[in-house]
């Protein structure tokens, strides 16, 4: 490992020289170029940024702004900046106190070298901000700069290594609140402006960077010598009581971090953001973490999953404090690294607040079964990327950096052992705390702790695309089980799972080792009535059955008592549903009938998570009869609300809608929440276009919060029964500023292509295509998938999968870090027109 580190230098060293000598157009090139980052890194040291931002209260007055940049350079040489903007959003420049000239260039405010100087160096720049990244509603803003996004908001050094230090000044209307990095230092009231200033930061990186301002609540917890702070814009006061909940969840995973690392929390202090209309569950701001409202504010009567689900969040978006904050990857190739700890440390975190929860089981249910839902499709990747550009960085986020990821650090824990591991981590925030690091950097440290070959392991499980195929054979008395690569590249994942061997008397388990071998025979005794394969649920892959088995597991899975094995075991029948070993009439019998008998919550709620596909596939009416009755008799609660929201989505008999009109218009469920009350408007007028525009009416008069009643108004234009109205919608939804509030764009979108709208909003594929890369270039890191999923999620037409088929033909060279978002979002499409795959 260190020869190769040794290497990477050389190339790097001969890089700055190539650079130095006769710079490269990429250097120059649109984004920033991997060229440009090594380049800057080699010159630039002691970075500094002073901003300062003037707010008025209106949105649609424009923000002035400040930029003072410090660093010290070894020689003189020619600044590149980053700024996204046109030039005329420019105003002063000034070098070393003297106004100069420079060039706009590609995205680059470039600076010539005669205006620079060896050692300490100041820009002075001032402009207009631009509304990209500001997230401007009409009485709150915030920055999201993830993860290039810094560079739409002030004229940077737009990379993660070049961490620096952050001073800033906001201009804003006296009844603000304001929130950033650090504590404030200062604030001066005159008339109706407020100015403050805020403590210099520690080192971060530019995506770091963060304020939010606007009217806001706020609410403190004290926690022995810490005091948190959350803001919040909620008014139901039910709600805003879940905020001890999240101040304890929050205390808990800092004392778990600092006592796992042995780092005291490393930055200023720990306040928390709570936003309606976020693009994401949350954003690991120091200082000023941001969150969805509807992740952290649950309805009266959350279930098990949305409880854990917002522990995950809270302990995830911590974990990164350290992971991702305090240490940052080198650049964003190396993205993964950060998520894959405060996924991985998020469960171990979460464990000890729920400890009936099987926490086994709950990994499966929710990192395995992510991990898989991407990998099974075309649109798969490697966790590790290769990224030439920092403009492409968003189109590495998914599900394989989020889930995969942890999944395989699951597996090195497994091979090194824990104490080991955390030794080698406590070693690597020690070297690199405030600092950058990379994946090699951190297996470096590891191979020092461990007899393995992890190298050699990463290669596998890191740098290499898709998920093994694991196949059970039986002959002469013996169990054969194999490991294939399905891209045929004669790739082996090494990894342990046991699995079950069955008789007429008893059980035995037998643990499969496939770290060296590719084919394990296991021998039977003559009584194997069945085996079942992956029962502990550490394997990772497509257990691919024959149809024969899939059956007899189907008849049998209800008799397994362990709940681990029977989630892995349903699990592995789902893999095998998506890959069309398991017709869907069948499926759909099979999920009805083991809800009926489900006792644990965390796999009833899996099953109902399974039934959404086949119910809008079959669009039985005798199955979506007993599933309401089952909503109001099932045995756990919160199975019921689950059946429930799952009928509201996927039910289509007349007499099926009838019924929940009444539920709707009653407006008086118990386990019902605005919410919901809301999918419901939106589905009901869907289903009944004569009385859509009433439906919508009487909704709307029962949302009192303001946020609510915006987000309201916007989506439920896509379920007007005017179809001309619904073309003009999605005309408006090509333009990208009216898809600002993304969450909202989505779910409008996904509404005009629902189910039951899908042969019409066929003609909506090609025009929603041919405008993705401008989403892209517009939007944050999830909403291409997001805008795509919406779009093709819910077709299964060889018209629509033509029309897609069309534009692949006429793109051949369509970037394939976003054509990869559209096979990931085109699964159920492509699965609908094509063959099973063999088992032979």
């Amino acid at each position: 490992m260190r020869y190769v580190n040794f290497i990477a230098m050389l190339l790097l060293a001969a890089t700055i020289c190539s650079c130095e000598a006769n710079k490269s157009s990429e250097i120059y090139a649109e984004g920033v170029s991997w060229e440009l980052a090594l380049w800057r890194k080699s010159i630039v040291h002691d970075l500094k940024y002073e901003l300062k931002f003037s707010i008025p209260e209106s949105k649609a007055q424009a923000i002035e702004a400040e930029a003072k940049i410090r660093f010290r350079l070894d020689k003189s040489e020619e600044i590149v900046l980053d700024f996204r903007q046109s030039a005329d959003m420019i105003g002063v420049v000034e070098m070393n106190g003297q106004k100069i000239e420079y060039e706009v260039r590609n995205e680059h405010i470039v600076i010539p070298k005669s205006a620079s100087q060896a050692g300490e160096n100041e820009v002075y720049i001032t402009f207009t901000a631009a509304d990209q990244s500001l997230n401007r509603n009409d009485e709150f803003l915030y920055t999201l700069l993830v993860p290039d996004r810094a560079r739409t908001l002030f004229p940077c050094f737009e990379q993660p290594n070049l961490k620096a230090e952050f001073t800033l000044h906001l201009d804003v209307p006296k009844s603000w609140e304001v929130v950033s990095n650090t504590s404030v230092a200062e604030i001066r009231v005159t008339g109706d402006r407020k100015y403050v200033s805020f403590n210099p930061t520690e080192p971060l990186s530019t995506y770091l960077f963060s304020f939010v301002a606007g009217k806001l609540s706020k609410t403190e917890y004290k926690d022995g010598d810490r005091v948190l702070t959350a803001y919040y814009r909620e008014t139901d006061p039910k709600r805003i009581a879940q905020l001890d909940d999240i101040f304890h969840q929050v205390a808990h995973s800092l004392h778990w971090l600092e006592d796992y690392t042995a780092i005291p929390y490393p930055f200023a202090k720990y306040d928390f953001i709570i936003l309606p209309g976020f693009q994401y569950g949350g954003m690991e701001h120091t200082g000023a973490t941001l969150y969805n409202d509807t992740q952290m504010f649950l309805s009266e009567h959350p279930t098990p999953d949305e409880e854990l689900r917002r522990t995950s969040l809270i302990a995830h978006e911590t974990a990164h404090m350290w992971f991702g904050d305090y240490v940052t990857m080198n650049w964003f190739d190396d993205v993964w690294t950060k998520e894959v700890f405060a996924n991985y440390f998020a469960a171990l975190i979460t464990e000890p607040m729920f400890p009936d929860i099987n926490h086994q089981l709950n990994w499966l249910k929710t990192t395995t079964a992510a991990s898989l839902s991407e990998d099974r499709t075309q649109g798969s990747t490697s966790i590790r990327q290769d990224l030439d550009n920092l403009r492409n960085a968003g189109l590495v986020y998914g599900n394989i950096i989020y889930n995969k990821a942890p999944v395989m650090m699951l597996k090195l824990v497994e091979i090194m052992g824990e104490e080991a591991f955390r030794d080698g981590i406590r070693q690597y925030l020690k070297d690199y705390g405030y600092g950058n690091a990379t994946w090699d950097d951190l297996i470096e440290i590891l191979d020092a702790r461990s007899d393995e070959d992890l190298a050699s392991f990463s290669e596998v499980w890191v740098n290499k695309v898709s998920m093994p195929h694991i196949k059970f054979a039986v002959a002469e008395n013996k169990l054969e089980i194999s490991q294939h690569d399905p891209l045929q590249r004669g790739l082996q994942w090494p990894q342990k799972f046991d699995a079950t061997i069955v008789t007429d008397t008893a059980s035995q388990e037998v643990e499969v080792d496939l770290t060296s071998n590719a084919v394990v025979t296991v021998p039977l005794p003559e009584s194997t009535k069945y085996i079942l394969p992956n029962t502990d649920g550490r394997g990772y892959g497509y257990f691919m059955l024959e149809k024969d088995v899939l059956k007899n597991l189907m008849q049998m899975w209800h008799t397994v008592s362990d709940d681990t094995a029977r989630q892995s075991l349903l699990m592995t029948l789902f893999e095998n549903y998506q890959h069309l070993a398991i017709e869907d009439g069948e499926w759909l019998r099979f999920l009805v009938g083991a809800l009926r008998e489900e006792q644990n919550v965390l796999i009833a709620s899996t099953l109902c998570g399974y039934l959404r596909e086949p119910m809008r596939i079959m669009r039985d009416g005798a199955v979506e009869a007993q599933l309401l009755e089952m909503s109001n008799t099932h045995h756990l609660p919160s199975c019921r609300v689950q059946l429930l929201r799952t009928l509201i989505s996927s039910s289509f008999s007349e007499e099926l809608t009838a019924k929940l009109y009444d539920i709707w218009r009653d407006g008086k469920h118990p386990m019902l929440s605005q919410t919901d009350y809301m999918s419901m408007a939106y589905e009901l007028a869907l289903r009944m276009p004569d009385m859509a525009d009433n439906i919508i009416k009487y909704q709307r008069e029962r949302i009192e919060n303001p946020d609510r009643q915006r987000q309201f108004d916007f989506i439920s234009r896509a379920v007007s029964a005017d179809e001309t109205a619904l073309d003009a919608l999605f005309e408006e939804l090509l333009q990208a500023e009216n898809r600002r509030i993304e969450p909202w764009a989505e779910s409008a979108l996904a509404y005009l292509n629902h189910p039951l709208r899908t042969a019409r909003a066929v003609k909506y594929i090609r025009p929603a295509l041919d405008v993705l890369q401008e989403v892209q270039r517009t939007g944050d890191i999830f909403f291409p998938r997001g805008w795509v999923g919406s779009l093709l999620g819910n077709h299964r037409s060889e018209e629509a999968y033509a029309e897609l088929m069309r534009f692949l033909e006429d793109n051949p060279d369509y970037p394939v870090l976003l054509r990869n978002k559209i096979m990931q979002a085109a699964w159920t499409l492509n699965k609908a027109n094509s063959e099973p795959i063999s088992h032979e």
